[in-house]
């Protein structure tokens, strides 16, 4: 017996939508895309004419209406909780891009929401699916690095204008939409990876902040930097920022007892161990939908997709990714108050 197709909704027609939900949707047969969501209508109906979607709405709650198995939420920062509450509500499975909420109120209230009405919420993290993170996680525990002391995360490019399907005028620089800025665009990634690279949680941060470059248009950070620490003692630093005029970084390294791991950090060789012995590895992998150039598969649709058919947890719950968030706001809160803060983990 052929198995029923989800009927899915997708709230946002941004570059993340375009670029990633929509068409990793669209190529899946077991799914049935039945409206798409955005306040610039034109845009949801060019999208829903390119991939065939009977609807378009600029507004979400008509499309809830709908009720949709899935629904996919690729709206503005701002609107992540709401809009997912409401989606969980109606009987949806909901998957939120990150970061997932602007506060850990928020976070908390769209945990309860899906507990409530018994139906699973994954966020968007996905650093974890690329073929070199995956790898990399593979190597650090099968514990020939020992334990990791230290890391360094950086993940920086010229900006969201670059990504965006408005360009310049994008939300992400808008405070009243986005909220966060570089922190919680692209820090948010960094400290997800490490923490699940590590199994571990933060559990302190001091962060600094500021807009050297994109103001007076940018009304966020353009740059953000911290220092954090773990539950098992792992100290490490992270850089996020929109300031890079030449190229992207998405550089990860571990500091471990008996050598480090490379990942992202070579054009070559995504994955790089390199042992106190001298010992060295250099590891080619599959390729990551991270980038505008390079549209491989982000994994995340076919992972939330394939977690409800089989009713498997999701791989990335909103109780996991709000810890994530928990350490983004924690770095903010320090760069605004100049002390050192105390992560407000979920447990």
């Amino acid at each position: 017996m052929a198995q029923r197709r989800l009927r899915t909704v997708v709230l946002g027609c941004g570059a993340i939508a375009q670029r990633r939900h929509v068409p990793e949707y669209a190529n899946r047969k077991d799914i049935e895309l039945v409206a798409l969501v955005d306040p610039k209508l034109d845009r949801a109906k060019e999208l829903a004419a390119l991939y065939k979607v009977p609807a378009a709405f600029p507004d979400y709650r008509p499309a809830l209406k709908l009720k949709p198995d899935l629904v996919s939420v690729c709206s503005p920062n701002a609107y992540h909780a709401a809009q997912t509450i409401a989606a969980l509500r109606g009987g949806a499975h909901v998957l939120c891009e990150k970061p997932m909420a602007v506060s850990m109120k928020e976070a908390r209230a769209m945990i309860a929401a899906a507990k409530a009405a018994g139906r699973q919420l994954m966020i968007g993290q996905n650093q974890r699916m690329a073929p070199s993170h995956v790898r990399g996680k593979q190597i650090y525990h099968s514990g020939i690095l020992g334990r990791c002391l230290g890391f360094r995360a950086t993940f920086a490019h010229g900006g969201p204008e670059l990504w965006s399907v408005d360009g310049p005028r994008c939300q992400f620089f808008k405070k009243r939409e986005a909220v966060l800025g570089s922190m919680a665009d692209l820090g948010v990634h960094k400290l997800d990876l490490v923490r699940w690279l590590l199994d571990d949680d933060f559990v302190t941060a001091a962060g600094f902040y500021g807009r050297l470059d994109k103001s007076p248009r940018c009304e966020v950070e353009d740059t953000a930097f911290a220092v954090l620490t773990t539950e098992r003692g792992t100290m490490g630093s992270l850089f996020a920022g929109w300031i890079y005029k030449v190229g992207c970084d998405n550089s990860t390294v571990l500091y471990c007892q008996k050598g480090q791991l490379r990942l992202e950090d070579d054009p070559q060789y995504p994955v790089i161990v390199e042992m106190a012995d001298g010992e060295r590895q250099f590891i080619r992998t599959g390729a990551s939908g991270t980038t505008k150039e390079n549209q491989a598969s982000s994994g995340i649709v076919d992972a939330f997709v394939g977690a409800v058919q089989s009713g498997r947890r999701v791989p990335i719950p909103g109780e996991d990714a709000a810890n994530s968030l928990a350490a983004v706001l924690a770095c903010i809160q320090s760069a605004d108050t100049g002390r050192i803060v105390r992560v407000q983990n979920v447990r």
